[in-house]
């Protein structure tokens, strides 16, 4: 039964595809991708973005108001075995 179905189906003529088509496709595809990594940005980089330069701000609020600097590295004898 699946090989009749298979071969009504390689004798059916296929239309050629219209002359924009590739033109179209190629455009919906582009607005997809630009949307997702639009998304991709908004969502991931963009937060770690601002995480990082607001540390850097704080770390100048800081070292101008106290005259120190915060160290966030930790004495050797503090690592865990």
């Amino acid at each position: 039964m699946a090989s009749d179905f298979l071969e009504q189906l390689a004798e059916l003529d296929v239309p050629t595809p219209p002359a924009e088509f590739d033109r179209q496709l190629h455009a919906r595809v582009n607005r997809s991708l630009v949307l997702q990594h639009l998304f991709d940005l908004a969502v991931g980089a963009f937060p770690w973005a601002v995480l990082g330069f607001a540390r850097a701000v704080l770390g100048l609020v800081v070292f101008t108001t106290t005259g120190r600097f915060p160290d966030e590295r930790k004495p050797p004898g503090d690592q865990a075995t």
